[in-house]
């Protein structure tokens, strides 16, 4: 259940005559309710779950959610409402992320008190983080391979999940396009990298359960990794499905 806090109405004054008693009864009522919402109001005060400990746990869940590669530089929960007071929650307040996205500069955290009066509230939490980031050393062209020879770790400040941080991510892979030297790399510049291109040699190697063999073939098709392309076999001339598993080299099952 979600707490809302609504304004308290009074009722509607309309223009008619009352005798003197009437308005002295209405009079009373009113009071007495007004009395009344306010005795309910003082007692939410006294009892009010700190806007400090919501906002902690905002921040704890964002900590919380971080690898171990990043480093927070600053991070800050948005103020509640000074006006807002929250009924003192009986368990340990829980807390989620709005979304399933990485952790960056801004995250919604849902923050709730899930005892036998629950409520919730969504606190805005920024963020400056830094994290180590694969940099070019030079230009790249299109189409080069992306090796540790050409890149190296820098930390910089963290503002999407696309930035690589781990020469593993980048095994395999070639530049999508031209990559300025010491330009951050992100996922969208790189895309498998070609092993075998069309019209050239392949060694193909054809294996069964207990048996491998390897023979010379012509690749009639370009392949990344773990792609399907045509292979002609040199000694039978034959047109076979080949697995590109390395550079220059194919497999296929028999």
């Amino acid at each position: 259940m979600t707490i809302h806090f609504n304004t308290f109405l009074l009722p509607t004054v309309h223009k008619f005559r009352l005798s003197r008693k009437t308005a002295q009864l209405s009079f009373i009522s009113i009071a007495s309710v007004g009395l009344l919402y306010s005795s309910v109001l003082l007692a939410d005060i006294n009892n009010k779950h700190a806007h400090q400990d919501i906002q902690k746990t905002a921040i704890d869940h964002v900590r919380s959610q971080l690898s171990e590669d990043v480093t927070i530089k600053e991070i800050s929960a948005a103020n509640i409402d000074s006006r807002i007071h929250f009924r003192q929650c009986s368990k340990t307040l829980e807390a989620k992320a709005t979304n399933n996205r990485p952790i960056t500069r801004h995250q919604t955290i849902g923050v709730y008190c899930n005892d036998d009066k629950p409520w919730n509230i969504y606190i805005s939490v920024k963020a400056r983080l830094l994290r180590k980031m694969l940099v070019s050393n030079s230009t790249i062209t299109r189409g080069e391979l992306i090796t540790e020879n050409n890149v190296h770790l820098i930390e910089q400040e963290l503002k999407n999940e696309k930035y690589l941080s781990k020469l593993s991510n980048i095994i395999g892979y070639a530049a999508r396009r031209t990559i300025r030297p010491h330009q951050i790399i992100n996922s969208s510049m790189l895309q498998k990298a070609l092993l075998v291109h069309k019209k050239e040699s392949v060694l193909i190697y054809a294996q069964s359960k207990n048996i491998r063999v390897s023979m010379q073939g012509i690749a009639l098709k370009n392949g990344r990794k773990n792609e399907m392309i045509k292979v002609r076999n040199k000694s039978s001339n034959k047109i076979i499905e080949a697995l590109v598993i390395d550079r220059g080299i194919v497999a296929v099952n028999f």
